[in-house]
C-alpha cells in the first residue's frame, strides 16, 4: 500500500458516533460540509480494515469512474476517510416509520440496484448491503436519492490482497448464505441482499426471523412475501440459497424489478 499524506485540518467537528475504532463526524474541509472517519485504534485488524475500505473507496469514487449514487471518497489520509456530508438519514430511519408502499419500496430498490451494477462492473462486491448502508438524500424514498455508503467488507478483484478472505463478514438478516460461508467476490451475494432490503422495505422486517438458522441450513422458516403479488418473484428469486436460482447480474434483477413495476402500472424508471 503506498504511503498516506497527512490528517487534513477540519473544523467544527461534530461527533456523532465511535464504533470498532473508527470516530464519525461531521466538520468542514475546504469549506465543505464532511463526513469523516478517523481511525482511533491502533489494532492491526482495525487498521488494516480501515485502510481497505480506503482503497475499495477509491477505487469507485475517482472522476470518470464516479457514479452519482455511490457516495464519494473525497481524501485518504494516514487515519481520515473523508466523505461528503449528506442530510437526510438512512433507508433504516425510513424504516422505523412502518413498511413502505410498493412505489417507494421500489424506487429505492432502483436506486440500490444501479449502484450495485456500477460496483460491479468495476469488480466490486459490496458484501454489506443494509439499511444503515443505504443513505437517503434528504430522507426521501427516490431513486437519486439513493447513496450507498461503507466499504468495509467490500471485495474488490483487483486488489493484491483480500483481508476479509474466507472470514463470516457481514450482517445476519441481509447476508447471503454462501457470504457466511466464506465465499467472497460473488456479486450474486449482493443480489441476495437486495433481495432482502425489498421485502424488509415492504414488511418493515427482513424474511428470516432466526437468520442464523436459515444462514447454517437448520431452519427454512420465512415471512410471508410483502406487498402486491406482482413483486413476489423479484424476491422469490432474489433470496434463493442456489446461486445459480438467483439473478445472474444486477441488470437482469433491474429487468424483472421493471416488469414488476410495470405490472403495478408504476411510472417507468431510468437510469
Amino acid at each position: 500500500m503506498p504511503s498516506l499524506p497527512a490528517p487534513e485540518p477540519i473544523t467544527e467537528l461534530e461527533v456523532l458516533a465511535l464504533r470498532s475504532g473508527v470516530k464519525g463526524s461531521r466538520g468542514l474541509w475546504r469549506g465543505e460540509q464532511v463526513y469523516v472517519k478517523t481511525l482511533v485504534s491502533d489494532d492491526p485488524d482495525r487498521i488494516a480494515m480501515f485502510h481497505h475500505e480506503g482503497e475499495v473507496a477509491a477505487r469507485v469514487s475517482q472522476p470518470p469512474s464516479g457514479h452519482p449514487l455511490v457516495t464519494p471518497l473525497l481524501r485518504h489520509t494516514h487515519d481520515q476517510l473523508i466523505f461528503p456530508f449528506l442530510p437526510g438519514g438512512t433507508l433504516r430511519d425510513l424504516a422505523r416509520c412502518g413498511p413502505m408502499g410498493a412505489e417507494a419500496a421500489t424506487e429505492v430498490t432502483w436506486g440500490v440496484l444501479q449502484a450495485v451494477a456500477f460496483l460491479h462492473a468495476r469488480g466490486v462486491t459490496h458484501h454489506d448491503l443494509k439499511p444503515e448502508n443505504v443513505l437517503l438524500v434528504s430522507g426521501e424514498a427516490r431513486m437519486d436519492a439513493v447513496r450507498l455508503v461503507d466499504f468495509g467488507m467490500s471485495h474488490a478483484t483487483d486488489l493484491q490482497l483480500d483481508i476479509h478472505s474466507g472470514t463470516r463478514m457481514g450482517t445476519p438478516h441481509f447476508m447471503a448464505p454462501e457470504q457466511f460461508q466464506g465465499v467472497r467476490g460473488d456479486p450474486r451475494s449482493d443480489l441476495y441482499s437486495v433481495g432482502v432490503l425489498l421485502f424488509d422495505c415492504l414488511a418493515g422486517h427482513p424474511p428470516y426471523e432466526d437468520a442464523l438458522g436459515w444462514l447454517v441450513g437448520i431452519s427454512e422458516n420465512r415471512a410471508e412475501l410483502p406487498g402486491p403479488p406482482e413483486l413476489h418473484p423479484v424476491m422469490q428469486a432474489a433470496i434463493q440459497r442456489d446461486l445459480n436460482a438467483r439473478p445472474q447480474s444486477a441488470l437482469e434483477m433491474l429487468h424483472a424489478l421493471c416488469v414488476a413495476r410495470r405490472a403495478l402500472h408504476l411510472p417507468e424508471l431510468t437510469g
